[in-house]
């Protein structure tokens, strides 16, 4: 295989998979070091390993959007900590959907990001979150 059909397998086998699981389980820091360094691997060596000298980008660039000069190779990290903002987000404003009455766990982290990331408007008072939420106005 060329780097090309590389890059196409990570973007959507080995990025894909680990995305799904993303969902709903919180990996550590070393699963996602792991999982990286085989995208690494696959993407610049063709194989599960890579040595330095076969690394041509940063990692970091490579997962940038294409749009910023990065290959579009999903940073699972973030990647991540986006699709538990989004449940919590769903959770908050859509109470049809199916898994809403799931207890998922979340993070202090990710907790304060979405806090901090969110404000919340005050209605009849039924969803708002007096200690947690930020308010519109103070």
């Amino acid at each position: 295989m060329n780097k090309a059909n590389h890059l196409a397998f990570v973007k959507v086998v080995l990025s894909a998979i680990p995305i799904n699981q993303l969902l709903v389980l919180v990996p550590t820091k070393r699963i996602i070091n792991a999982l990286e360094k085989i995208q690494r691997g696959i993407l610049w060596a063709g194989h599960a390993e890579a040595n330095g000298g076969d690394c041509h980008i940063n990692w970091q660039r490579v997962s940038q959007s294409i749009s910023l000069g990065g290959l579009g190779i999903h940073d699972l990290e973030r990647t991540g900590l986006m699709l538990h903002t989004r449940w919590l987000w769903l959770s908050r404003t859509d109470s049809t959907r199916d898994w809403s009455g799931l207890d998922l766990q979340f993070s202090a982290d990710e907790r304060a990001f979405f806090f901090a990331s969110t404000t919340m408007q005050i209605g009849n008072g039924q969803q708002a979150m007096f200690w947690e939420d930020s308010r519109i106005g103070g």
